[in-house]
Formats: C-alpha cells, sequence, structure tokens
C-alpha cells in the first residue's frame, strides 16, 4: 500500500531557471565652460563678434553605440551656417544632410565633445538688436551590434526605466527531482547567455531526451515567470523555435508563452536532440530595452495510456481511456492487500493450532 501511494508522486524532470536580461541605449549631454565647469551663461547679452566658450559632451551611459548630431544655429528664428560660427573638431564627423556622423565607436562609459566655442557673426545689422540666438544639438544613437550602417531603418525611441539598473550574466539552477534527469539531458550551463541581449541577437542551446523508462512518455515544456503584465507584454517581442534532429519545428512561440507545450512521445529506450533558439529580431525598438526577467524551463513528462500510441512524428493519434500509471498503483495496491489478508488468516490458523495443543 506504501509503494502504491509513492508511485504516484509528482514525475517532474528538472527545473532550471534563468535570469533574461536585454541591453539598452542610454546618453546624456551635459554642457562645460572653458574652464570645464558645469555651463551656467544661458541668457547672457553678446554682442556681434563675441565669442562663448561652450562644450556640450555626449556621455554614453549604456551599450556601445553609434552617434549622429544635428546643429542648428539660429539668430532670431533665423538660420545661419553652423560650421562658420561653432568652433568644434569636425574632422572625426562625416556630415550627410542635416546630420554629422560619428566615425569611431562611442565606448560604453565613454564620453565625446561636440564643440568647444560658439562665435556671433560680427556683421550683423541692427535688426538682429535684442533677437536671441539659438544652438539647437540633437544627439541620436544607435547600437554597435547588428547595425549595418544604414541609418534609414533606425527608428529613434527615448529609452526606458533610465535608473534601472541591468543584469547581465543570466546564471542558471538546474534542480532534479526523483533522480529522473536521465530523461532530459541539458548543458550545466544552460541559457546563461542571456544577458544583454540586444536586437538582431540569436542565442540557442541543445537538449537531449531519452526515454530511461519501460513505458511510453509524452515530455512537454513548460515556460513560467512571475512577471507583471507590461513585462509579459516586452516577452512577446522574443521568439522561441525549437526544432528537432530532422530540422522540423516542434514549437514556435514567444517567450511570454506559459502553456505546457509538447516537445515528443517516446517509447521505452527512444528519443531524439533538439535546438531550441530564442531570437531578438532586429525590428524590436527601445520598448525591450532594459528588460530584467527571471525564465524558468519546466521539462516535465506524463505516461501514455494503455490505448494510446506512439507515432514516428510524436504525435498522438489515439485519445487515452485510461491510465497505466493509475491502473498499476491500484495493482499494487490489491496485492499488497491480499498479501495483508493472507498474513492475518496464516497467524490465526497457527494460533489456533497452538491452542489446540
Amino acid at each position: 500500500m506504501c509503494i502504491s501511494g509513492i508511485y504516484s508522486l509528482s514525475n517532474e524532470i528538472k527545473t532550471t531557471e534563468n535570469t533574461l536580461s536585454t541591453g539598452a541605449i542610454d546618453i546624456e549631454i551635459k554642457e562645460y565652460n572653458g574652464s570645464n565647469e558645469p555651463f551656467s551663461e544661458d541668457g547672457i547679452v553678446v554682442m556681434p563678434g563675441d565669442s562663448i566658450s561652450l562644450t556640450p559632451r555626449v556621455n554614453n551611459l549604456g551599450i556601445e553605440c553609434y552617434l549622429r548630431v544635428k546643429i542648428t544655429y539660429t539668430i532670431n528664428n533665423e538660420k545661419f551656417n553652423e560650421v562658420d560660427y561653432i568652433d568644434g573638431d569636425y574632422s572625426s564627423w562625416n556630415k550627410e544632410g542635416e546630420y554629422y556622423y560619428y566615425g569611431p565607436v562611442l565606448e560604453k562609459e565613454g564620453s565625446v565633445d561636440l564643440f568647444r566655442k560658439v562665435s556671433i557673426p560680427d556683421n550683423l545689422p541692427n535688426k538682429y538688436q535684442g533677437k536671441k540666438v539659438k544652438v539647437v544639438i540633437v544627439v541620436e544613437a544607435v547600437q554597435k551590434k547588428n547595425f549595418d550602417g544604414n541609418w534609414d531603418d533606425v527608428e529613434i525611441l527615448e529609452s526606458i526605466n533610465k535608473t534601472y539598473e541591468i543584469d547581465g550574466s543570466g546564471n542558471s539552477t538546474v534542480i532534479y527531482e526523483s533522480g529522473t534527469e536521465n530523461h532530459v539531458q541539458t548543458d550545466d550551463g544552460f541559457f546563461d547567455n542571456l544577458g544583454g541581449l540586444l536586437p538582431g541577437d540569436s542565442v540557442s542551446e541543445e537538449i537531449t531526451i531519452l526515454n530511461s523508462s519501460k513505458n511510453n512518455n509524452h515530455y512537454y515544456l513548460t515556460l513560467d515567470n512571475d512577471l507583471s503584465n507590461n513585462e509579459k507584454k516586452r516577452l512577446e517581442e522574443f521568439k522561441l523555435v525549437i526544432k528537432d534532429s530532422k530540422g522540423n519545428v516542434v514549437l514556435s512561440t514567444t517567450l511570454a508563452d506559459t502553456k505546457k507545450n509538447l516537445l515528443g512521445t517516446f517509447g521505452a529506450d527512444e528519443g531524439d536532440s533538439y535546438t531550441i533558439e530564442i531570437k531578438l529580431p532586429k525590428e524590436a525598438n527601445n520598448e525591450v530595452s532594459k528588460l530584467l526577467a527571471k525564465i524558468k524551463w519546466e521539462f516535465s513528462l506524463e505516461e501514455v495510456g494503455e490505448n494510446q500510441e506512439v507515432v514516428e512524428n510524436h504525435e498522438i493519434d489515439t485519445p487515452a481511456t485510461g491510465d497505466l500509471k493509475f491502473d498499476l498503483s491500484i495493482t499494487i495496491f490489491l496485492l499488497s492487500a491480499i498479501g495483508f489478508l493472507v498474513v492475518l488468516f496464516l497467524e490465526r490458523k497457527e494460533k489456533e493450532n497452538i491452542e489446540n495443543k
């Protein structure tokens, strides 16, 4: 009776939990004067021919990126040629259309000065007296990784959650239940490389399923994540594709899918190898930047009922009418009960024989 109870315990195979994180572009502009102190001369009165020490500095607080800058110089809303009146190091920049494109990669925690001095035209007529001089700077950044150099395909969005910390490690923990790890084999570092994913990135892992029991089993994968609705929506951007050893797509979904998905059905000593790929499409934008999510991969099995069949494509085409595990448990229970009654009967018989003597 005890054996039948133990046999009905959980048959979860193993659980592994990963940290999924995405990188993000995060730049800032700070202004300094000629003494490298914060610029504080907005609204000062200037005369034709005056010069102002002004150094806008772009600081990279995020990942490696490329920059482009648009500088507009106006007086009384009339545009002037910025090159004539803004003293900068233009040798590192390539002018195309309205933008200056910065050639080198701006490294993480790096910085670059846009220019050093702003001059006021010395031949301004009296009609500009009392008018405002404006220098408008627009700096845009795109990630270095997976960028092909075509800015026309880039949609500039403001990075979200700017104070959110990024965990780029993504280490996993594997838990084995009841010694059933022999059914599903994964690497010790299963998806440890989920940290700092960027649009266009793709990572994959291999798993092997081998039915080490004497029964026919269904094998499942369930993704479990304890996330807010907003985080789950962002996980929908991540594509999840699982293929068998023949290249057939077994599952095509997203990391937001928490359903119990069938990987395959195998008889005793049967199995297959699978490739699990996670991809963040290149089209993904800053809506997924600085995401930090815990992903739990749950592999489980169920025994096939006695009237079910195992077919070559690992699908079930005959509905189950019985549960083998349940039937076996009942059988063991009945045999145990009969054995218990037999022992009682023999003990009573022996006692009667002793009394008769």
